[in-house]
């Protein structure tokens, strides 16, 4: 009976431990897959952690047709107490052959792009971020939604 017990305690300490490290995600669909360069995407993160640090990513879904192996984005973040930061960030998203980074399934391809790493929120409450991209097309065809996801640093 004692062992039933341990094994029991096992297994709940392994499910509890391999919990997700994930503190938020969000992602938005680009209707038509055309992205206009005057449409900024908002994204709102609440931070009660001001310790631990974090990474963010940008997520960005794009059919096998888009044009660019690259792709250049203005993030803009306001902090609780209305500071805000501006970025323009260039994210490479195939390699030179073409063989698109991520992973993808049926001429889809998703790809998490590193924009922040060991970042400390150090103000609990509302952190808003901005994404828009910085192409020089008025329409960025081919890409199909665009997120943020914030996690602890693993």
């Amino acid at each position: 009976m004692k062992n039933k017990w341990n094994i029991i305690l096992l297994i709940t300490l392994i499910i509890t431990g391999c919990g997700n490290l994930d503190v938020y995600e969000e992602n938005q669909a680009i209707i038509s897959a055309s992205w206009p360069d005057d449409k900024i995407f908002r994204f709102e993160f609440h931070s009660t952690d001001t310790i631990a640090p974090k990474d963010i990513y940008i997520n960005l879904r794009h059919t096998n047709l888009y044009k660019y192996n690259n792709i250049f984005l203005f993030v803009t973040t306001i902090a609780p107490n209305g500071r805000s930061l501006k970025d323009t960030s260039e994210f490479t998203i195939a390699k030179t052959n073409g063989k698109w980074l991520g992973s993808g399934l049926g001429g889809i391809f998703e790809v998490r792009l590193a924009y922040k790493h060991n970042v400390r929120f150090a103000q609990e409450g509302k952190y808003i971020f901005y994404v828009q991209h910085g192409m020089r097309e008025r329409s960025l065809k081919d890409i199909i939604d665009v997120g943020i996801r914030i996690e602890n640093v693993k």
